[in-house]
């Protein structure tokens, strides 16, 4: 009996549901496909549609992939909400100094900023939260996207489409925003050099601002992948980098269900931690072997999971944020090399805090676990 099988990824980890039979799931697949406005029929082709749906009164973007493989057909799923699941910067998990900080450079005149993350480590939420911190009500802000890749609308922020139907290149898009003089120039992506030096021409001349991103194992090799994208402007980029964001995200420890745990010296002498500073860490809940779970009479009493987390222990992610504000002495040793260990070490020595020693605090806020961080820093970035 041949059956469907299903997965779910709940935040960042998939998880095995039971196998369905396959003439529900061939139903349902049907269904999907011709929502997505694909050939229930053809099994074999690779295939991608979407649909708009509504649960209840949150809007999604329903994207459906398939391909045919030797054993059937893989198919992909994937739901993404309409609207930016967070407010502000805490939300994502930036510590309040660090989000204060990096409010001020968002807000600074004639500086780059650069936002970084690892492959599929929350880069699109950082960006639109972090546009969202900025003070576009106040300011002309000009987006310059691909449209065939546009960006999620965000208040305030005026879109400049270049390639698809619109016929403009780039450099077409940028030279006709200058003449709305606009105040900042966002670049999802990145762009050739002829561009980028036109748009840091208004960072030099006029005061502008430039805010970009990159995807990079975190900021100083960020830093790194950028000078690197445009070699002729090192020495300006070097001037004008205001501060680079990296980042690395965790499982959030469910608040219904955690369990604090006083930690011993030696783990918090490990940790870095000063003795007393921390009085509490706190682990998830994980419940007895079932034979284990009996009442005081030694009789069953299975225990009821978690009413938020579903027994998961966790609920939801947030980042881990490192915040690169360049001093001299790395500002002037990026327009000498692109050694990596050097650069890091020089950022180190001006006070710079790598994500490794940011995720020993969000273990002292309780906002996650030891085991989690294993588990995110054991993957490759």
């Amino acid at each position: 009996v041949y059956k469907r099988q299903m997965r779910y990824m709940v935040d960042g980890q998939w998880e095995q549901l039971p196998a369905m039979d396959r003439e529900t799931g061939d139903g349902m697949l049907v269904a999907l496909k011709q929502l997505c406005l694909l050939n229930p029929a053809d099994r074999r082709s690779a295939q991608s549609g979407s649909v708009n749906a509504k649960i209840k009164k949150e809007k999604f973007n329903v994207t459906l992939q398939s391909q045919g493989v030797p054993t059937g057909e893989r198919v992909l799923v994937r739901l993404e909400s309409n609207e930016i699941p967070f407010d502000s910067l805490g939300d994502i998990g930036m510590r309040d100094k660090m989000a204060a900080a990096f409010k001020q450079h968002l807000n600074d005149e004639a500086n780059i900023v650069l936002i970084s993350a690892p492959k599929t480590e929350g880069l699109t939420t950082t960006w639109n939260v972090s546009i969202n911190a900025a003070d576009r009500l106040v300011r002309d802000f000009q987006s310059f996207e691909d449209a065939t890749r546009p960006e999620p609308e965000i208040i305030n922020i005026n879109p400049n489409y270049f390639g698809g139907d619109t016929g403009l290149t780039p450099f077409e898009a940028v030279r006709k925003a200058i003449l709305k003089e606009p105040d900042v120039f966002l670049f999802p992506e990145a762009i050739e050099a002829e561009t980028f030096q036109t748009a840091i021409d208004q960072v030099t001349k006029n005061e502008k601002k430039i805010i970009t991103r990159i995807v990079a194992g975190g900021a100083v090799e960020a830093l790194m992948r950028f000078v690197a994208q445009y070699p002729e402007q090192r020495d300006m980029i070097a001037e004008k980098i205001a501060c680079v964001t990296g980042q690395r995200l965790v499982r959030r420890l469910c608040d219904n269900c955690k369990v604090g745990f006083q930690p011993a010296p030696q783990l918090l002498q490990q940790l870095g931690i000063p003795a007393g500073r921390v009085a509490m860490l706190y682990q998830p809940f994980i419940p007895p072997p079932i034979e284990q779970q009996v009442d005081e009479n030694g009789r069953p009493a299975p225990i009821t999971p978690c009413h938020s987390c579903q027994g998961r222990g966790y609920l939801g992610r947030i980042g881990i944020f490192e915040l690169l504000s360049p001093g001299p002495q790395l500002r002037d040793a990026l327009t000498k090399t692109q050694d990596f260990g050097r650069l890091a070490a020089i950022a180190k020595s001006e006070g710079f805090h790598n994500v490794q020693t940011e995720a020993v605090l969000t273990v002292a806020r309780g906002l996650t676990s030891l085991d989690e961080l294993k588990r995110a820093f054991a993957r490759k970035s």
